[in-house]
Order: structure tokens, then sequence, then C-alpha cells
């Protein structure tokens, strides 16, 4: 069901866009950070605070992350980044384990890059996060650049999207349908297109993790394999 309401609360696989322009003197929304600081900032370091905060919504299966940083130093500040990644996040379980971090798993250009950020301009990103099961978790998203992070850790949460199975795979019905042991119980699994191309890389007989779906019909869909 398409939810487009944003939520305070951070959540995570894969669109990213670069947002930039000038803001206001509005109150922040809750969720934010402030940037940290080096105690002794040499030229090219900021000395002032960089303001980031965080949106997210929920939509078709997917969590969408909006990260702002704002310049409220009153003054020109300038970001240095060592390559096209601006922006990175990172996603831990409730055990502080790492999920996922979005630069493992794109590929970006090794081309120093500078930014002046105007003061109350603001930089942003967008990130699509598709692949995570339901569950709490929380996610940590910070700039790149070698004068300040402006870090934002806080809670995500992921509901109406995938679950997380296991099982031992029998063997492939039809090029569109797995069988798996389930605790003893054989369950017949659709595929996506995407699960269809990891089928090479899988085994019968082994064991194997997976995100899938369940319609109202009790028709279970894989949506990809997880290789941990």
């Amino acid at each position: 069901m398409r939810n487009n309401k944003w939520v305070p609360i951070i959540s995570s696989a894969l669109v990213i866009g670069l947002l930039s322009g000038c803001g206001g003197g509005a109150a922040a929304p809750k969720g934010t950070a402030e940037g940290t600081k080096e105690e002794s900032p040499t030229k090219n370091e900021i000395a002032a605070s960089l303001h980031a905060t965080i949106e997210t919504k929920a939509e078709n299966n997917t969590m969408i992350i909006h990260y702002k940083v704002k310049n409220l130093s009153g003054k020109t500040q300038k970001l240095t980044f060592s390559s096209g990644l601006e922006v990175d996040y990172i996603v831990y379980d409730l055990q502080g384990k790492k999920v996922k971090q979005y630069s493992d798993e794109v590929m970006s250009t090794q081309v120093m890059k500078e930014i002046e950020l105007d003061s109350n301009q603001e930089i942003g990103k967008d990130f699509t996060i598709s692949d995570l099961p339901n569950g709490r978790y929380k996610i940590e998203v910070f700039l790149t650049a070698k004068e300040e992070e402006a870090k934002v850790v806080t809670d995500l949460i992921v509901n109406n999207a995938y679950s997380k199975g296991t099982g031992v795979l029998i063997g492939q019905i039809d090029p569109h349908t797995i069988e798996i042991d389930m605790e003893g119980k054989k369950v017949a699994f659709q595929l996506t297109e995407n699960a269809i191309k990891q089928l090479p890389l899988l085994k019968e007989g082994e064991q194997v993790s997976f995100l899938y779906k369940e319609n109202d019909d009790g028709q279970k869909t894989i949506q990809k394999f997880v290789f941990e």
C-alpha cells in the first residue's frame, strides 16, 4: 500500500540525487544532528556548524531517504571530496552489525571535487533503499568531505517490505519457480527476474537465504537471494 507521508525517522539500496539551493531561516525539523568539528582546525577545515537533517517516506516497498546539510556558520565554507561519492550511509541491525553500506554497492569516480557552500545554503542527497527485510535498524548518513562529516544517526523502521527466509534448496520446478525445504516443509516460491539471474550461484541441497513477499492468495515470491 502506497504511503507518501514523510515521517521524521531514518530508513535505508539505491538512487542518489544531488539537490542544492539557498535555504531560509526556518526551524529545523526533528531528527537532526550537528556536524562534528575538530578542536584545532586548519585553514581548510570547517570551524563552524553544519546542520544535518533527514526525512524519510515509505513507498511501494521501498524507503526513500532525504538527507540535507545546511551551512549555519554565517560565512562561505569549502567542502573537499576525493571522489564522486559525496554522501554515504551505513545500516546496522540492533546488535550493531553492519547490514549494508551504500559505498560498497556503487561505483564512483576518483576525482577530487570542491564545493563552496554559502551561508544558509543547503546541499542534499536522496537514497532509495529497497532490499531490507522488515525490522528495526540504525542508520547513519554522512558527508564524505575531508573537512566535515555532518553525520546523523537515528532509528530505521522498515514495514510492509520483504520478509527474510532460509531453507534448503530442493530444486527448480519451472523457469520461474523453485522449491525450498523450510523446517521440513516443502514450499514453492515464484522468482523475480533478479532472483532468476542468481540461480546459477546456488546448488541443490544447500542452505539458502532470501528476501520474499507473500500476497493475499498465499503466493510467495523471492525478490533476491542473500549471500551472507
